[in-house]
């Protein structure tokens, strides 16, 4: 029973172990699907699921018949326009990235978003070449091209190479690399597990495409130092554009200055390519990263916007929509593709509604390939660097994001740098592969090393806290509440048992061993008639015994370690009190812990057994020990792994802290209470503790005997 007053309220009801909780409430029975079930519900057809899958599959069917001519239309031209000129752009200087000629971004422009049109999730990214991507097929390209890096560094005098030969083979690998990547994207959506993103955090992937930053800005000086160009972007970039090309044209920069421009540019689409299979088993581990990333961005930019404009996106049609761009790119020449972030931007911004905008920019990539190519061919490469390098401005801004980080969350921060360095020192494909597996281990070393505390009641309410963070604190004498604010697992749980041993303040496998070695010398001078005991305690008439402590360890550890037995023994021990012969046992006045695994989401097979021996030597030196807050499938496992017997017992769950704590107050009367200085001298709020186990809150003294 619940009963409000004011902004207070006042709770009646019994004192619930999990057992008595059990037995008053009853579970339904729940039928929990077994794999067969699921098989069966995937195998089954019906109309209604042939339409699902196939409008999921082909999302165009679902939004294009509800597409808004009059409000949408207009808007969807401008944003079409504009992105893409900015298409243009972008595909030829980021073709530079891949060591390509520039005139194949052009078919990186146009294919995925002919393909995202029909097959994309959300209507307002712009599909097509993004930097991170160029950079790392530019890098793949560049190991498997042995003429690479000899070309580049006399490019500078001689300008970029214009054997044939060499950039077909480039443009082998670059094809060859984006449809196995694609292949890869394509497998992962087919196969429902785009949810492997959610490993790549929003810190790794910023540290990451900083770093990544950073070698498009290294891998653009060569261009950038025939010619000085300012590298930043701004809305008039595309006026700029047209102007260096026509001072380029008619100034004759080729000629007089070797300076090295987009040259030759061919009308039209090349026939279709298979890939070299030599290649593919020199680029799977690349082309594995390049998927990942490229949906990761895709997916991360796609999300922005969904909930922005508050409509779904699937993650896993996402992948099959950047695969099947990828592999139709591939096969005409292109190279890997995603998102970019700043033309995504601009086709939002400039009031895209949905993908009519993206197909429109489609159309403009389509005019310069098919009629208007030839009008860029004396463009400078030095400007197409120096856009590729404005497009990174955003990216390298992001080094202000360490600060941000290393304020809110350390872990993540250091996620940040070491993603930055690793990917800077090892390279874009081995640098994801060890960030990723650094994010992980950060995971592991939090949850191996949890921050337990010690709990403490709040205002003697049935609130309870860390005691280091409050000072109206109040303890039960000889109650400890420990709480452990992680999954309990075969890495964590010695350091559980450290924790836990620290916080009670003694090893009670040390005290077991004492008291077994103390009940050896106990019963031994028992049958040998030299001890008596009285009311006054214990009469020995002897002054010592030739057994050692060193002796008995190493002799009989075994037997030290288990319970200890009493039973022959005519009268009781007091561990409490002095013991004959000045036996020396530690004394502890700890009686009952309770174990807070309200955090506790799960337990392994090997953590079961070392817990299980923990509770043990607990439960041997009397100290009874409580489990709260956990959830019945959390017990229903235990009891599958055989965990309960005689000494552990399922009876040791309780609901909450209070729960066990009014069990505990009950159970052995405690009238005596451990309070601070402050709280003796002022105690104007007193529970009660009544049959039914309900708390009452009176302003008036109760007797010492109900005291709580």
């Amino acid at each position: 029973m619940i009963e409000p007053i004011g902004n207070q309220y006042i709770v009646a009801r019994p004192v619930y172990s999990a057992n008595a909780f059990g037995e008053e409430h009853k579970k339904k029975h729940r039928y929990h699907k077994t794999f067969l079930d699921h098989l069966k519900v995937c195998c089954s057809c019906s109309t209604g699921k042939a339409r699902k899958i196939a409008l999921s599959l082909l999302p165009i069917a679902s939004w294009l018949p509800a597409y808004r001519v009059k409000e949408w239309l207009l808007s969807d031209v401008v944003s079409g326009i504009s992105t893409g000129m900015v298409c243009v752009l972008q595909g030829l200087a980021y073709g530079l990235l891949v060591n390509i000629p520039p005139s194949y971004g052009l078919y990186a422009a146009f294919f995925p978003v002919i393909v995202y049109f029909f097959l994309g999730t959300s209507r307002h990214i712009s599909a097509g070449p993004f930097p991170v991507l160029s950079i790392m097929v530019g890098a793949t390209v560049s190991r498997l091209t042995p003429m690479a890096n000899a070309v580049a560094m006399d490019s500078s005098n001689n300008s970029m190479s214009n054997d044939p030969s060499l950039d077909d083979h480039k443009v082998m690998v670059a094809a060859t690399v984006t449809v196995l990547s694609g292949i890869i994207q394509l497998l992962m959506g087919v196969l429902q597990i785009g949810f492997m993103v959610v490993y790549l955090s929003e810190s790794l992937i910023s540290g990451f495409t900083t770093a990544a930053a950073v070698h498009v800005l290294v891998s653009q000086l060569k261009f950038i130092l025939q010619l000085s160009v300012l590298p930043y972007t701004d809305p008039f970039s595309i006026f700029k554009t047209v102007i260096a090309t026509g001072v380029s044209y008619g100034f004759d920069f080729r000629n007089r200055f070797n300076v090295t421009v987009v040259g030759k540019m061919e009308s039209g689409f090349q026939p279709p390519i298979k890939p070299d299979m030599m290649i593919v088993q020199e680029t799977i581990g690349d082309s594995f990263s390049i998927a990942i990333v490229g949906f990761a961005v895709a997916f991360s930019v796609a999300r922005v916007y969904s909930l922005k404009h508050d409509y779904p996106i699937d993650g896993n049609q996402e992948l099959i929509a950047l695969g099947l761009g990828n592999v139709v790119t591939g096969s005409f020449k292109g190279f890997a593709s995603s998102t970019a972030l700043s033309r995504s931007a601009i086709q939002e911004s400039t009031g895209g509604k949905t993908q009519v905008a993206g197909i429109l920019s489609a159309v403009i990539v389509l005019i310069i390939i098919m009629a208007l190519g030839f009008l860029l061919e004396p463009l400078q490469k030095s400007v197409l660097a120096a856009l590729a390098l404005g497009n990174l401005k955003g990216m390298l801004m992001q080094f202000v994001e360490i600060r941000r980080l290393w304020q809110k969350d350390k872990y993540d921060c250091l996620i940040w740098i070491m993603t930055f360095i690793f990917v800077i020192a090892l390279g874009l494909a081995l640098g994801l592969v060890a960030s990723v597996a650094f994010q992980l281990l950060t995971i592991v070393f939090r949850t191996q090393f949890p921050k337990c505390s010690t709990l403490a009641n709040v205002g003697r309410s049935n609130i309870y806290k860390n005691k280091k963070d409050y000072s109206d604190m109040y303890e039960l004498e000889g109650v400890k509440i420990f709480r452990c604010p992680s999954p309990i697992y075969f890495a964590n749980i010695n350091f559980f048992k450290q924790k836990l041993i620290d916080a009670v303040g003694f090893s009670p496998l040390r005290i077991l061993r004492k008291r077994n070695k103390a009940m050896k010398k106990i019963r031994k001078l028992q049958k040998e008639g030299l001890l008596q005991v009285t009311p006054k305690g214990f009469i020995c008439t002897i002054d010592g015994l030739k057994d050692s402590d060193e002796e008995l360890d190493n002799n009989q550890i075994e037997e030290l370690n288990q319970p200890i037995n009493t039973t022959d023994l005519p009268f009781q021990i007091d561990w409490n009190a002095n013991l004959p012969l000045n036996i020396v046992v530690p004394k502890i006045e700890l009686h009952s812990l309770i174990l807070d695994f309200s955090a506790v989401s799960f337990l392994d097979v090997s953590s079961m057994r070392g817990l299980k021996t923990i509770l043990q030597e607990f439960i041997r030196i009397k100290v009874d020990v409580y489990i709260v807050g956990t959830d019945d499938d959390f017990i229903e496992k235990l009891e599958r792994c055989e965990f309960f017997d005689d000494e552990v017992k399922d009876s040791i769950f309780f609901l909450t802290i209070h729960d066990a704590v009014l069990h505990i107050l009950m159970k052995k009367d405690c009238s005596t209470s451990k309070f601070n200085s402050s709280q003796e001298s002022d105690r104007k709020f007193d529970f009660t503790i009544h049959t039914n186990g309900g708390l009452r809150n009176r302003e008036c003294r109760v007797s010492v005997e109900t005291k709580f």
